[in-house]
């Protein structure tokens, strides 16, 4: 027994040991047996990782584009997984498999170093597997977030009075006031017009970068307060989203969120009557400002500091007023009218703007004595806040307008809440329908007349420039007299905003009104048929969960000529509110504008086709399915909108029967044209919209086999295609007077024939190229079709790009094509080595270009830049944060820098950040503007030749004088 526990003591290990030699010699000769295979796979799982990372970086770019941030592993990720990253960790298998390739045809293969090469193959295919599954996952996880709000949101200022107002002396006493810690709220109050908004926002602004507070929020409340809005306005400067919840709820979450701010200032401009700020959800940890029209406001909400802001001076006033009305009040004969109208307005603000505007470069003296006279009897009304004199001048302003149709422009605006941004489009069908925009030309003409009306009511400080685009505002104080004078039996307004329905029925004389609106109202039903024989125009809109609750609604309505029923986007879009349209709306026979507008019109759709008189139709996001035979009765129609409408079938010659139609609007997806339906039903076809003479078209295709008509598409002013496979598309915008041509993911060479029939010879072009394949030259591509107009091109993760522009005899009558670009922005080209190749360009190459951005440029080695006379740096954008703080990313490989005949050049990169790349060569030559040329002293381990002129190198600045010695031994003339 003692020998076998001896036997067994010495064997076992052995055994264990032979186990061990075995299996490990066992997975030797699998890593050589399967070399091929290993490195086979390595080379797969490398084109499947490169492929998830395409994915990956489409997201990502579509991410920025929308201002989000992306993930921080995002971005790790993102960075190991490049073009570069991944050829250098294989670079040294890949060089080695081909030496055993080559050593005896592989007949005599090194068995150590196949079985080496094998085992990496193995380790590293493994590596880019784990890469490619989390790159796989970050779709579910979360490619990006929104970025933080801004600290302080400026305020692009669009007061009647801003150059004159904030004073200095009200400036410094709120900033007193703000910078008191024993001071917690403060209330600034004053006549309506006075400038209390203007304080406030310029305070905002000024607090912008401030250490005295880390967050600015101003929300303004209005006469109507909505606390749902107030809170959300609150909440998204936050960062955070409150649900739909009960006020006292959200107040909740909201004061949760605000404890946790420090060194935190809120502006509730505009203040009607006193706030609970705790029904709000605001935290009394937080500084306050309100501002306000009424003192008693400010006492009964109990804020410490006061300030009123009181008129202007007698000095103040006469510079605004003369600021407004211009050279005339210097006249003799004019100058003490002038004067006594400057002491009449009683140092408001706005009466004197209002008042000089009207009366800007008027000469005649009896036009200024009648204003004396106006003033000199102010109107008296029931306007709360409002200085007499303030009514008496926007009256006389009004009156003063040229025409009746003008003045219903202006008082149309009315119509719109507090503070609203008025859009110009809804705006100019209005004006058709009710004929206030004269409609004997096109709807262009009619747009033109919109404009031009606008522009004077702007100079005579009637109305505000929008913070959105196409846009325009009333000052709250112009709001109020403007539905004074439109209350007039004359015109018949009634304004119905967040009043709720008993005020709305309280109107004793309802029966006589002629224009209504009824607007930002919530949860309440519209029961009884709205009894107004006269009514012209009917708005009813952004209402949340309003309903319609009589399907005889319009009966009693047959001379409407417009009506606007539109439901209401909520954030997100999930919780849109879409209305249900009456029965009765087939009654509305006289209608000439109708916007349907987040409605569901399934199935009323073919009763519109007996509105015969319809010349605008608005059905854009709204739930239409089809688009009957019905339509086609609308021979009158002029424009059509059915932008982001669910739509699923179009019948077939209904479009060809809409004569008259101008402006036809499809971006919706459907993509439908040419087929037949599962039922066997034909849908319309694309042929039909080319019958049409069109001047603006939007409208979706998939695929572009269907070649557009070359002189149908010249006649549109207004273009919009996009390509639904791979989302590329072209635009013609008249009103920016540029096109812009978009191609994703598709290889430009075979899409250019469709592409060139779609360019406008009129205007400029933006040429964007986005992750596109298949052409390595943008010239080969302008070669393809003589362009004249090519003004800005960017060219984005385009991988087989070898030169942005090489010329040689295949190409070379395309050169002159780039000597209208005015700016150039290249941004991840993985594989370009060069801006510019072949001979030396002709005269004016270049010769506009302005701007050229450089970005993520990698294999970029050689860069001249030739007589743009124009270009005032190389590197970077138009904003200083545009060019990446670690600027050795830039250009790394960068050997060559040419810079010939550039006048205005001023700078390499933007904020003279110092040239790093490894140049060899630096040649200068007439760029008598650049005075700063900071070279890194570690170029000049790199450095050869240093060509420029003497004068120009001995008068360059310097940021330590011995960095110019250590460029001087390669400098020569």
């Amino acid at each position: 027994m003692a020998l076998l526990g001896i036997l067994a003591i010495v064997v076992t290990p052995i055994n264990e040991v032979g186990k061990c030699l075995f299996g490990s010699l066992k997975q030797q000769i699998r890593y050589l047996t399967g070399y091929n295979t290993n490195i086979q796979n390595l080379q797969n799982q490398v084109s499947e990782l490169q492929q998830t990372r395409q994915r990956v970086q489409t997201l990502a770019e579509a991410a920025q584009r929308n201002s989000d941030e992306l993930f921080l592993d995002v971005q790790k990720w993102l960075e190991d997984t490049t073009v570069e990253k991944l050829e250098e960790q294989q670079r040294e298998i890949i060089d080695k498999v081909n030496i055993n390739k080559k050593c005896f045809k592989g007949l005599c293969p090194d068995l150590s170093s196949r079985l080496r090469l094998s085992k990496q193959a193995v380790r590293l295919a493994e590596t880019f597997h784990t890469l490619q599954e989390k790159g796989n996952n970050f779709p579910e996880t979360g490619i990006s977030h929104p970025r933080p709000p801004p600290n302080v949101e400026l305020v692009r200022t669009t007061t009647i009075v801003e150059n004159i107002l904030p004073r200095d002396s009200l400036m410094n006493a709120l900033m007193r006031a703000l910078g008191d810690s024993n001071i917690v709220s403060i209330g600034v109050h004053g006549m309506g017009g006075i400038g209390k908004t203007t304080l406030v926002e310029k305070i905002n602004n000024e607090l912008d970068g401030h250490k005295l507070f880390n967050k600015v929020i101003m929300v303004i409340v209005s006469k109507d307060p909505d606390l749902m809005k107030i809170q959300d306005d609150v909440a998204r400067r936050l960062g955070m989203n409150l649900e739909a919840t009960s006020t006292n709820v959200r107040a909740s979450r909201l004061f949760e969120r605000l404890e946790t701010e420090e060194k935190l200032l809120i502006i509730l401009d505009d203040v009607w009557k006193p706030l609970k700020v705790e029904d709000i959800g605001l935290s009394r940890g937080c500084k306050l400002v309100v501002t306000t029209r009424s003192q008693d406001v400010c006492v009964q909400m109990d804020l410490q500091k006061i300030i009123k802001v009181e008129p202007l001076s007698k000095d103040e006033s006469w510079d605004l007023f003369e600021s407004k009305a211009g050279y005339v009040v210097t006249l003799p004969n004019l100058e003490p009218i002038a004067q006594n109208i400057v002491a009449k307005c009683k140092g408001s603000p706005l009466a004197i703007s209002v008042l000089g505007s009207a009366l800007k470069s008027v000469k005649e003296e009896y036009v200024w004595n009648n204003a004396l006279s106006v003033l000199s009897n102010p109107t008296r009304s029931d306007l709360e806040g409002i200085m007499p004199e303030v009514v008496t001048s926007l009256s006389f302003s009004f009156e003063r307008l040229e025409s009746p149709e003008i003045k219903k422009c202006f008082l149309f605006c009315c119509l719109f809440p507090e503070d609203y941004n008025i859009d110009l489009g809804d705006l100019r069908d209005y004006g058709i329908g009710e004929r206030f925009l004269k409609v004997g030309g096109t709807l262009d003409n009619a747009s033109d007349k919109l404009l031009s009306f606008i522009k004077k009511l702007k100079d005579c400080c009637l109305l505000l420039e929008g913070d959105e685009k196409n846009s325009v505002k009333m000052h709250d104080v112009v709001r109020d007299v403007a539905i004074c004078i439109g209350g007039d039996a004359e015109y018949g307004f009634l304004v119905n905003v967040g009043g709720g329905l008993i005020k709305f029925r309280e109107s004793e004389d309802l029966k006589e009104k002629k224009r209504i609106s009824f607007m930002k109202h919530s949860k309440d039903v519209l029961r009884d048929p709205l009894e107004c024989p006269l009514l012209k125009s009917l708005l009813i809109r952004e209402n949340d969960d309003i309903r319609i609750d009589q399907e005889s609604f319009f009966e009693d309505n047959k001379s409407l000529e417009v009506l606007d029923l539109r439901g209401m986007w909520k954030s997100g879009g999930q919780n849109s509110f879409i209305i249900p349209t009456p029965q009765s709306i087939s009654c509305l026979t006289n209608l000439k504008t109708l916007h349907l507008v987040y409605c569901d019109v399934s199935d009323k759709i073919s009763l519109l086709g007996g509105l015969r008189k319809l010349e605008i139709l608005n059905l854009s996001n709204s739930i239409v399915k089809t688009l009957p035979e019905e339509i086609g009765n609308l021979v009158n129609l002029r424009s059509l909108d059915l932008n982001e409408a669910e739509l699923s079938f179009v019948a077939p010659n209904v479009i060809s029967k809409l004569s008259y139609l101008e402006e036809f609007y499809m971006d919706n997806g459907y993509t439908e044209w040419d087929t037949m339906t599962s039922g066997g039903e034909y849908n319309a076809s694309l042929k039909e919209v080319e019958l049409l003479s069109l001047s603006r078209l939007t409208i979706c295709i998939k695929g572009t086999e269907t070649e557009p008509h070359v002189s149908w598409l010249n006649n549109l002013k207004q273009l919009s295609i996009q390509e639904t496979n791979t989302g590329s598309y072209y635009e013609r915008d008249p009103q920016h007077q540029h096109q812009l041509v978009e191609l994703i993911k598709v290889n430009p060479l075979e899409y250019w024939h469709w592409v060139y029939k779609l360019i406008s010879t009129s205007v400029g072009l933006n040429l964007v190229l986005f992750s596109c394949f298949g052409i390595k030259n943008v010239a080969d591509l302008v070669a393809l079709r003589d362009l004249k107009q090519l003004e800005e091109l960017k060219v984005s993760g385009c991988d087989d790009i070898e030169y942005l522009i090489g010329i040689d005899e295949s190409n070379k009558d395309s050169q002159d094509s780039f000597n209208t670009l005015k700016k150039i922005i290249l941004y991840k080209l993985n594989g370009m080595k060069k801006i510019y190749h072949g001979p030396t360009p002709s005269t004016g190459f270049f010769g506009q270009l302005r701007i050229l951005e450089v970005f993520a440029i990698k294999r970029l080695e050689y860069l001249r830049v030739e007589d743009c006379s124009s270009l005032k740096e190389i590197v970077g954008g138009e904003n200083e944060d545009e060019v990446p703080g670690d600027h050795s990313c830039l250009l790394p490989q960068l050997k060559t820098l040419q810079l010939w005949d550039l006048d205005s050049l001023t700078s390499f990169y933007q904020g003279d950040i110092p040239i790093s790349c490894p140049l060899e060569k630096i040649v200068v030559r007439g760029c008598r503007n650049l005075k700063k040329f900071p070279l890194a002293p570690q170029t000049a381990s790199h450095l050869q030749t240093f060509e420029a002129k003497t004068d120009w190198f001995d008068a360059l600045e310097w940021a330590d004088q011995s960095h110019k010695a250590i460029f001087q031994p390669f400098f020569e003339e």
